[in-house]
């Protein structure tokens, strides 16, 4: 495409002459065609949704994820982390300062220790190395920060929560694995381990079915011989005592009992079909 300049008016009303740049061609324009096309507005693109920063700089720190707000918004992520960085940063720096605090253990003795080293201890001594955890934080809109852990258990992803005192540096549990990481229970299971079993449909016991019961009444005076008697003629003999066996709803009791690795990591115990 070639570029043009005005010369000036044509040899009528009607048009205007434009020529090249180097001035070896010269052109008519009508004037009409000229006036319509610059009263038409230039078409524009259309501008993308956009958060305010000090909107995005909010949403952050409640917890909201900044991959999220540019979706939302149609904005590149970049952007949003051009706002979001700083509070991202904050929300990581109240999370440290939370791990160095002091809690107050869920034990007869509630004594006060570090908060950050005790649930260390807790997710070491269950097989989760401390190091994986992922720490993070967040303010209500009363002001409150909540400072949050969460690990991987068995096929769930877990969470706790406690809430912050910045006046005095001081943490108190918002859920119950929040308080188990803080004693000596173990840490509650995420499912159940074993499924609820259907009732056995069992025939009605009769006399002859039913087991005897384990307290028999010593005979009476005299009646010392009832015991060595033979049965009488043509009547059966009498039914010999015998354990009863356990059932399978209490066999599915006790299996639902989880153990500590069950209960930390999430795992389901494989059951005993032998």
């Amino acid at each position: 495409m070639r570029e043009l300049r005005l010369v000036g008016g044509g040899a009528d009303s009607e048009h205007v002459v434009v020529e090249t740049i180097d001035g070896t061609e010269q052109f008519a324009l009508r004037v009409a065609d000229l006036r319509r096309y610059l009263a038409e507005p230039a078409p524009t693109a259309p501008e993308p949704p956009t958060i305010p920063p000090r909107e995005i700089q909010k949403r952050v720190r409640a917890g909201e994820a900044p991959s999220v707000l540019a979706d939302e918004a149609g904005m590149s992520i970049d952007r949003v982390l051009l706002f979001a960085g700083p509070v991202l940063d904050e929300r990581s720096r109240m999370a440290g300062e939370a791990r160095r605090a002091r809690a107050r253990r869920s034990t007869p003795e509630a004594q006060l220790v570090n908060f950050g080293e005790a649930v260390d201890e807790r997710f070491a001594a269950h097989g989760i190395d401390p190091a994986t955890v992922r720490w993070d934080s967040h303010r209500r809109e009363d002001g409150q920060w909540i400072v949050s852990a969460g690990w991987r258990g068995g096929e769930s992803e877990r969470t706790a929560e406690w809430s912050f005192s910045l006046a005095s540096r001081s943490l108190t549990p918002m859920d119950e694995t929040a308080s188990d990481l803080l004693s000596d229970r173990p840490i509650r299971p995420v499912v159940s381990v074993v499924p609820d079993l259907p009732k056995a449909r069992t025939a009605k016991p009769d006399a002859r079915t039913a087991p005897l019961p384990l307290t028999v009444d010593r005979p009476a005076a005299g009646d010392e011989n009832l015991f060595d008697a033979p049965p009488p003629e043509g009547g059966d003999s009498p039914m010999p005592l015998r354990a009863v066996e356990e059932t399978e709803e209490q066999k599915a009791a006790r299996a639902r009992i989880p153990s500590w690795d069950d209960i930390l990591l999430g795992v389901r115990r494989k059951r005993d079909d032998s």
